[in-house]
C-alpha cells in the first residue's frame, strides 16, 4: 500500500507541478500578448504622427508655391486687362474718328453710332453684371463642394476610427478570454 500511495503522490506532484509550470507559461504569453499590444499601438500613434507630420510639411511646401502662383496670375490677368483697355480705347477713338467723317459724307452717321454705341454698352455691361453673377455662383458652390468634400472625410475618419477602436477592444476582450 505504501509503494502505491508513494506513487499516487509522486502522480500528484507532477501534476501540481506541470498546473504551475501551464499557469506560468500563460501568464507568459498574457504577457507577450500585452506587450505586442502594446507596441503595435505605439507604432500606430508612431505612423500616424509621421503621416501628420508628411501633411504639415507638404502643406507647408505648397503653400507660399500656391500663394507665388496666386500672384503670378494676378498680375497675369491685370496686365491682360490693360492690354484690353488699351485695344478697346483704341477701338473706341478709331470708331468715333471713322463715325466723324462718315457724317461728313452721310449726315446723320454719327447719330446713328451713338446709338449703336450706347446699345453695345448696355449690351456689355448686362454681360459684366450676369458674368459676375455667375462667378459668385461658381465660387458659392465650390465652397459648398468643398465644406462637403471636407464633412464627408471627417465622417471617414471618424468611421475608421470607430472601426480600430472596435477591433483593438474586441483584440483585448478575445486576449482576457484566453487567461
Amino acid at each position: 500500500m505504501k509503494k502505491h500511495f508513494g506513487k499516487l503522490m509522486a502522480g500528484l506532484v507532477l501534476c501540481i507541478g506541470v498546473g504551475i509550470l501551464t499557469g506560468a507559461a500563460d501568464n507568459a504569453a498574457s504577457s507577450q500578448l500585452r506587450a505586442l499590444d502594446q507596441q503595435e499601438k505605439a507604432d500606430l500613434q508612431t505612423l500616424t504622427q509621421q503621416m501628420a507630420d508628411v501633411k504639415e510639411r507638404h502643406q507647408a511646401d505648397t503653400t507660399p508655391l500656391q500663394q507665388q502662383l496666386a500672384t503670378l496670375n494676378g498680375t497675369f490677368e491685370s496686365a491682360m486687362q490693360q492690354l484690353r483697355e488699351q485695344y478697346d480705347d483704341t477701338r473706341t477713338r478709331d470708331g468715333e474718328e471713322r463715325a466723324a467723317i462718315m457724317d461728313r459724307i452721310k449726315p446723320g452717321y454719327l447719330a446713328l453710332y451713338n446709338e449703336k454705341k450706347m446699345s453695345l454698352a448696355s449690351v456689355n455691361s448686362q454681360e459684366e453684371k450676369s458674368v459676375q453673377s455667375l462667378r459668385q455662383q461658381e465660387d458659392a458652390e465650390l465652397q459648398g463642394i468643398r465644406d462637403k468634400y471636407n464633412a464627408q472625410t471627417k465622417n471617414l475618419q471618424q468611421q475608421a476610427a470607430a472601426q480600430r477602436q472596435a477591433i483593438d477592444s474586441q483584440f483585448d476582450a478575445a486576449v482576457k478570454a484566453l487567461k
